[in-house]
């Protein structure tokens, strides 16, 4: 992992000394498509309302919110990442936790 990151458990916003990233973790009790729309806002400035466009215009949410979910058996899913475009940015969602929300050039 990037060595400019400052770890947290809690969630809360993760920033590094790179200009145009964000970093952000979610945990298991939110929504990841929650937790995107706020690591977007975050990165915009500005209320998670106020963005300008719906997630869904980018990704599905519901999908997202699944994507790493345990299997039907109920092991674990281990690794992958999901990238997209919304905006001006690039979010690119790890599966152990991390948003990254990337200005694009």
């Amino acid at each position: 992992m990037n060595e400019n990151i400052n770890h947290s458990d809690d969630g809360g916003v993760i920033t590094n000394t790179a200009p145009n990233n964000q970093y952000t973790c979610y945990t298991e009790d939110e929504k990841l498509s929650t937790a995107v729309v706020m690591a977007l806002a975050e990165m915009a400035g500005d209320d998670p309302a106020e963005i300008g466009v719906p997630l869904y215009d980018a990704i599905d949410p519901d999908a997202l919110d699944n994507l790493f979910s345990d299997k039907h058996d109920g092991s674990p899913r281990m690794g992958g990442k999901v990238v997209f475009d919304i905006l001006d940015y690039r979010v690119t969602v790890h599966s152990y936790g991390q948003i990254v929300v990337k200005e694009l050039d």
